[in-house]
């Protein structure tokens, strides 16, 4: 099974996340992360990477508002909701989304988080 190292939520960072906890799941939020001791810092203390999955929402789940945002930020793409495969993923793009909460890197997908549209603890 595939998992998330430390490093990976460096992304998210101010981001939901669910933790894996012994009986249940709870929301929380993911405010930093400890290399050294290879934990994910949230609201709740410090986790283990393999309990915590980032709240995420998929590319076409993005607001009118949010794809305007995207197309004054970066004019030549010209993105809309339903063309996430074809732009062109650079740092500033990338960077943006992630602000947004936006599965850029395929973790719905993997199981490696939830999506935020399906999740009804939200």
């Amino acid at each position: 099974m595939e998992k998330l190292n430390t490093r990976d939520f460096r992304f998210f960072i101010g981001s939901q996340c669910l933790i894996k906890g012994t009986k249940c799941e709870y929301i929380s939020i993911i405010e930093g992360i400890d290399l050294p001791v290879n934990k994910v810092i949230t609201s709740h203390g410090y986790q283990e990477p393999s309990k915590v999955k980032p709240i995420l929402r998929k590319f076409e789940n993005l607001s009118r508002h949010e794809v305007e945002g995207l197309n004054k930020l970066w004019p030549i793409e010209r993105i809309s909701r339903t063309t996430f495969d074809s732009i062109k993923l650079d740092a500033g793009i990338i960077d943006y989304l992630t602000s947004l909460n936006v599965d850029v890197f395929g973790w719905i997908e993997r199981d490696l988080a939830t999506d935020a549209a399906n999740n009804n603890k939200i």
